[in-house]
């Protein structure tokens, strides 16, 4: 296979392909991919797919390898660079390409990167048609159009039409402010300007691109984001949100400066939707916490679960026709707005949920059930982890009966529930512990943990 030959099949993920930069991933490697995926797009009747692609100092070289792969296989591409995720899935959702493509290594160090795979509607591909695309490059079985059937490549700049669509959809937001941290990310090219052409009233931080990230790292959580809970705080702001490396999660932040979880986010949000749309679906992963479940249906929701992964939120809000989807890591989608996860819906929907309640954020958050929940992730090797999930399922369903093994496996008792499942994208089991007390929280704890790590370390 070529990849091991070139040692780099451990690049190939469940959901994307990353690495770190002349490393694990060079321009040979990159053009050696766009050469896999074109050879995709052909074999399944696509002729021209969008290209984009994040602030990254790589991103631009690896972006040239990328493009020149695809149009060797004949497939045409029109690329956007730089710029945050959704604008590169808006561009390739209205021009009614097959698919697209993104560079980017998301929320990872500046030192890294990769590509994520799309289809024309927005939806990620899933780990069968990643598979299909690392087979392709495995046996280096690539079409190879003559000279004069190669695919072309044009430039395009979709910032204006999706800037006025967002408008067009949010044209009835309050003159509402809002406290934006862009993290020095992709975010940083269209966020503020899609807030004030909105009419909102915005204060900014580190809204100006560097692919260094000198200010804060490119995971927005809750221990990076102080100088942003300042700012809403001291300036009186309803609000603030910040931003990911590429643009497809956002971290919102109340009144009073508190962050908060995705779950909160969710929570708030759904609410609201379910309120202008009586007795709708909501899809959410199987990591969300039971209080997202409890709630939603308490608010007149039909709740489904799905497994963890952006491609499986929508996929399944399409099938199921949701009006929203919901990860615990903060990945959501109004497929009203798009059937994609852009960042810059969330806090949009937020502004539209507090003009609906006619109350402060923190006020909501504070009426959301407290539950005590932590993610451990333990180090497993991607050659054991799948097989150890195995032996958890074969002992839990010995042990209590029935389990849910949607995705790994979870007991739920009335007190607390734990989550075992192994990473799609590390090397890792991360093992979610939820309960109603910190005493039930800590008897799991105790009870799970140890085991976890012992069937680790026997694999």
């Amino acid at each position: 296979m070529l990849s091991q030959k070139l040692g780099v099949e451990h690049i190939f993920r469940a959901y994307d392909i990353r690495g770190i930069f002349n490393k694990d991933l060079d321009t040979t490697i990159m053009n050696l991919i766009g050469r896999a995926y074109g050879t995709l797009v052909a074999n399944k009747g696509g002729n021209k797919i969008t290209v984009g692609g994040d602030i990254r100092a790589s991103t631009h070289i690896l972006l040239e390898s990328l493009l020149s792969g695809i149009a060797s296989t004949g497939i045409s591409v029109e690329y956007v660079e730089p710029s945050p995720l959704g604008v590169t899935l808006f561009h390739a959702w209205k021009q009614d390409h097959i698919a697209s493509a993104f560079i980017t290594a998301s929320h990872l160090p500046p030192e890294w990167n990769g590509v994520k795979f799309y289809h024309g509607k927005g939806m990620g591909f899933s780990p069968d048609e990643n598979n299909e695309v690392k087979s392709i490059f495995d046996s280096e079985s690539f079409n190879n159009p003559d000279a004069f059937n190669v695919g072309t490549i044009e430039k395009t700049d979709p910032y204006d039409n999706y800037v006025a669509y967002l408008a067009k959809k949010f044209s009835e937001l309050s003159n509402t402010s809002i406290a934006i941290d862009c993290g020095n990310g992709a975010m940083s090219l269209v966020a503020n300007r899609v807030f004030q052409v909105i009419g909102l009233n915005t204060k900014v931080l580190f809204c100006e691109p560097d692919p260094k990230f000198p200010n804060r790292p490119s995971e927005p959580g809750p221990e990076v984001l102080g100088e942003l809970s300042k700012l809403v705080t001291t300036s009186q702001y309803p609000l603030g949100v910040a931003f990911d490396g590429d643009g497809d999660r956002a971290v919102i932040v109340d009144d009073e400066g508190h962050v908060l979880s995705g779950d909160e986010t969710g929570i708030i949000i759904a609410k609201y939707l379910l309120e202008k749309h009586p007795n709708s679906s909501i899809v959410i992963n199987v990591e969300t916490s039971l209080i997202v479940e409890q709630e939603l249906k308490k608010a007149g929701a039909n709740v489904k679960w799905i497994p963890v992964g952006h491609s499986y939120l929508s996929f399944e809000a399409e099938k199921e026709n949701a009006i929203f989807g919901i990860e615990a890591s903060g990945h959501m989608i109004a497929p009203k707005v798009f059937l994609f996860d852009d960042a810059i819906v969330i806090p949009l929907l937020m502004i539209e949920a507090l003009d609906h309640f006619g109350t402060k954020l923190s006020i909501l958050r504070k009426q959301i059930p407290s539950i005590y929940k932590e993610r451990f992730d333990l180090p497993a090797s991607d050659q054991t982890k799948f097989a150890i999930i195995e032996k958890l399922r074969d002992k839990f369903e010995k042990e209590f009966g029935q389990v849910v093994s949607l995705d790994g496996v979870m007991v739920s008792t009335e007190a607390n529930r734990v989550l075992i499942r192994a990473s799609n994208t590390s090397p890792l089991i991360r093992v979610t512990i939820e309960a109603n007390s910190s005493e039930e929280f800590e008897r799991a704890k105790t009870k799970y943990l140890p085991l976890v790590e012992q069937i680790i370390k026997n694999n």
